[in-house]
């Protein structure tokens, strides 16, 4: 004898050109069985057939125009139809891909899934839901049950069964629909107030049923049941409590639970969901259709912004927050910024206290330089010119020049960068050039360390601003000392 299906009838052996293999389950809508095509070649499906006295009329044209606008739902995340028809009995039944997964919550925490990659099956989940949306196609029937994962960690929506007509209205994804009566054997958890009312739905119904399920995947929080088709008259009440908060009411044991599922602790786990993820979960389960995400992608968008690390939209963010979240998105610069930030500290401590003996001791120094300047012009000038034409001048004459050369040299190297002082140096390099070329008998030697001589002056001026009128006057006087120095060097060579 074969399983008795919801009907009360026995599991049919062929449906179509299928071979009915197992059945899968048994839903609001009708018994789902897993299907193999029996010609052509190898195809397992899922075969739901609805229940007759949801859809009396095998011949419904309403029936015909969902399964055209169902079968133009191509996306990744959704699982196609293939077929509507009627078995020989004469009942209605929907061919899907078949999708071997897990529910979504379940698969969530069988594989201990941190918060951030439940987060992002939850933005694949609302653009396969935005998707249908766009193609004017209401879901009204989603639950966990209806979202499997596979193995490679993709959700996959199916079961449009109850999906409304939008095009049927010439409306666009968001107007509302036709009053829909759910079935007796619907399941309400998932059900948003207006479904549960009767009342018409628009995608805000889908919305709603969203949030649910993102609050049980992130926070392990399971809805109430609620009796089908209550009327929700209180739609100003004050939200419901967010998810972290349904999360601290529960027993220790159940915390302890849902934080092991999610790979942390039960403090750590609320302190996570509080902020972010409360706020945009407690914005889809408004009461009022008006005051939720107004579409799939808002909410996506929402879930993406907090996956990433930016401020969402839904609440306002301070200062604080802002840059808390830049730090999160930017955890290298923020590291080694706190690195270059303490030793800047440090450094300033150390500057702070010696800037006054800096200042000091700078005004020292300039003042030694300047010194040192005229002591070198009167070494080389005054005391030159005073040992001319004794016995014995040439050495004395070469001594005092080395000297000078020696100093000056010193004074470059400690230079500083001072204008006045690098304007001082370049006019001493061009007084012993000159006194160089002076010498006589003019040497080889005098006639090199002229060179020299006019070479630092050179690089001395070319590191300065030529429209000041010194240094202006410099620059015009150094190519009649170039001149003599080469016309030296080549009487020298003669």
């Amino acid at each position: 004898m074969q399983p008795l299906d919801s009907f009360g009838s026995e599991m049919p052996l062929t449906i179509g050109p299928f071979r009915i293999l197992r059945p899968l389950g048994v839903g609001g809508m009708g018994t789902v069985y897993l299907g193999e095509r029996m010609e052509q070649f190898s195809q397992r499906v899922a075969i739901k057939i609805l229940h007759p006295h949801l859809f009396p009329d095998a011949a419904d044209a309403r029936l015909a125009r969902e399964g055209s606008l169902l079968s133009a739902l191509e996306h990744p995340c959704v699982v196609r139809m293939l077929d509507l028809d009627v078995t020989e009995q004469g009942l209605r039944y929907i061919v899907m891909d078949f999708v071997d997964g897990v529910r979504i919550d379940a698969y969530c925490d069988e594989c201990q899934l941190p918060l951030r990659p439940r987060i992002q099956i939850l933005v694949d989940v609302c653009e396969a839901v935005e998707h249908a949306h766009r193609h004017l196609v209401i879901h009204a029937d989603l639950k966990p049950e209806n979202i499997l994962v596979t193995a490679d960690g993709k959700p996959r929506l199916l079961d449009f069964g109850v999906a409304t007509i939008l095009s049927e209205l010439g409306a666009s994804s968001s107007a509302q629909s036709s009053p829909e009566q759910l079935p007796d054997e619907y399941t309400a958890l998932y059900a948003s107030p207006e479904q549960r009312s009767s009342e018409r739905l628009t995608v805000a119904s889908d919305i709603y049923s969203l949030g649910l399920i993102a609050q049980s995947v992130l926070a392990g929080v399971r809805p109430e049941p609620l009796p089908i088709g209550i009327l929700h008259s209180g739609r100003e009440a004050a939200p419901a409590p967010s998810p972290s908060k349904k999360l601290r009411h529960l027993d220790r044991d159940s915390q302890a639970a849902i934080a092991t599922a999610r790979t942390t602790t039960p403090a750590a786990l609320a302190a996570s969901i509080h902020g972010d993820l409360d706020a945009i979960v407690v914005k889809a389960l408004r009461l009022d259709p008006s005051e939720r995400f107004q579409t799939a992608q808002e909410l996506r968008d929402e879930l993406e912004r907090h996956l990433l690390g930016y401020p969402i939209l839904t609440r306002p963010a301070n200062l604080a927050t802002r840059l808390r979240k830049w730090v999160f998105r930017n955890r290298l610069a923020a590291a080694l910024g706190c690195v270059f930030l303490l030793a800047v500290l440090f450094s300033i401590a150390g500057v702070v206290f010696q800037s006054m003996e800096a200042a000091r001791n700078r005004q020292i120094a300039q003042t030694r330089l300047r010194d040192l300047v005229r002591l070198t012009d009167i070494l080389a000038g005054e005391l030159y010119d005073s040992v001319h034409g004794l016995q014995g001048s040439e050495s004395a004459q070469a001594a005092l020049l080395n000297s000078a050369h020696q100093t000056i040299d010193k004074l470059a190297q400690d230079d500083d960068h001072d204008v006045q002082l690098r304007l001082e140096l370049a006019q001493e390099y061009e007084k012993l050039a000159r006194l160089e070329l002076s010498r006589t008998p003019l040497t080889v030697d005098a006639i090199h360390q002229s060179a020299q001589d006019i070479e630092k002056e050179s690089g001395i001026l070319k590191q300065m601003n030529p429209a000041d009128p010194e240094v202006a006057r410099l620059i015009a006087r150094l190519p009649e000392l170039i001149q003599s120095s080469n016309a030296a060097a080549k009487q020298q060579a003669r």
